[in-house]
């Protein structure tokens, strides 16, 4: 993975030296490069590469971040590769450190309901300590130490570890589950989301640990509510605006309302990954009439044009690029410019209804005493979450 993250960006692609010199740079040697590495890096989806006629490799198209996040892309490598199981169980304990600084007994116990015994879960939280990737702090109040992650909570740990087992066990796992899903699926349609009591779950959404967004069809096809995390943000550094942001998830979300609930008979999509990538490539899809009544919301804020035909039909036609290259890359994980909305557009067309995240979070009701310390420690958790979205880092994280 050190050596998918060196090539990382290279728009052009790298000739067989250069390669070979980013793996050296990475401590591989040539013949490991191409007898092991780069079969494992293709076969786990994290990489591709193509040969010449003499069998030299004449490029590498890296896919870092884009089939999945980097410690689920790291798990289907290191499967590759014959892991141990002190080996995989340190990726897990990285990964639930990334959710939420935990006390230790509290982390043991997610690696516990992962399936690992007592002696391999401590084994691999000792190893995930050792890589730097996950730090501990330890809490006089809580008699045990704090396990998070760095790179993700630089401080105020203690205090959400100290919230968090406050928590009843129960909402607790459900938090933590909320946080997975939500970073691991975007646009996670809300009903096939793993729902703990709606307090905590309303809690979350309230405070912004988790995004809800809504889509409504003028074209008699309900709604349907897909769920975002916030912390995708950091994870892509071309989302430079919160409205880049929101146009993302209005894109993604658009486009799985159209697979998911849009008119069978009006052109239903039946893959949104493969209409998305015919939209890249062609500049243009259709013609449907669903395109007519589902998605001017796109074009009035400038992300797609609506082009209609006779007998009610409609082409999708590409506006901003960007917005739609990075909502393919989320489409495929869950299976730059803000810009200002087109005058041009006729909004007497109706175009659906798009509820985003932050109206959500101000639409919620009071949600009762009774969930005050839930909401408490997703705020805290949230406070954090702000300053990850934002490309903060500790200073030093090692």
């Amino acid at each position: 993975m050190d050596f998918v993250a060196r090539i990382h960006g290279f728009s052009d692609p790298l000739s067989a030296s250069a390669l070979e010199s980013f793996a050296v740079q990475a401590g591989i040697g040539r013949q490991s490069l191409h007898s092991t590495v780069l079969p494992a890096l293709k076969a786990a989806n994290v990489a591709d590469f193509a040969l010449d006629t003499q069998g030299v490799v004449i490029e590498v198209q890296e896919f870092l971040g884009v089939t999945g996040n980097l410690i689920e892309q790291s798990y289907r490598v290191l499967q590759q590769l014959n892991p141990t199981i002190d080996e995989i169980v340190t990726l897990h304990s990285i990964e639930v450190a990334s959710f939420a600084p935990l006390t230790t007994t509290q982390h043991l116990d997610q690696l516990h309901r992962r399936g690992f015994n007592d002696q391999v879960s401590e084994t691999g939280l000792n190893l995930a300590l050792a890589t730097g990737l996950t730090k501990r702090v330890n809490s006089v109040d809580l008699a045990e130490d704090v396990i998070y992650s760095p790179y993700v909570w630089e401080s105020g740990q203690i205090e959400i570890a100290s919230f968090l087992r406050g928590l009843p066990p129960g909402e607790r796992d459900a938090l933590l589950g909320i946080c997975e899903q939500a970073a691991q699926h975007p646009g996670l349609a809300l009903p096939l989301l793993a729902q703990p009591t709606p307090g905590v779950f309303g809690a979350a959404q309230k405070v912004g640990l988790v995004q809800a967004a809504t889509v409504k069809s003028t074209g008699g096809s309900g709604a349907q509510t897909y769920v975002f995390s916030p912390t995708l943000e950091s994870e892509d550094d071309r989302l430079t605006t919160t409205e880049a942001l929101n146009q993302r998830k209005l894109f993604v979300a658009h486009m799985l309302f159209g697979h998911e609930r849009a008119e069978r008979s009006g052109g239903r999509i039946h893959d949104p990954v493969v209409l998305v990538r015919a939209l890249l490539n062609r500049g243009s899809v259709g013609p449907a009439s669903n395109i007519s009544t589902d998605y001017h919301l796109l074009e009035a804020h400038g992300i797609v044009r609506v082009r209609e035909t006779d007998h009610g039909r409609a082409y999708l036609e590409l506006v901003k690029e960007e917005i739609v290259e990075g909502g393919l890359a989320w489409l495929q994980n869950s299976s730059t410019s803000a810009g200002t909305t087109d005058p041009t557009v006729n909004l007497l067309r109706a175009p659906g209804e798009f509820t985003n995240p932050e109206q959500t979070r101000a639409g919620a009701g009071d949600l009762g005493a009774a969930d005050e310390i839930a909401r408490s420690a997703i705020l805290e958790l949230r406070k954090e979450l702000q300053r990850a979205t934002r490309q903060d880092r500790p200073a030093n994280p090692r």
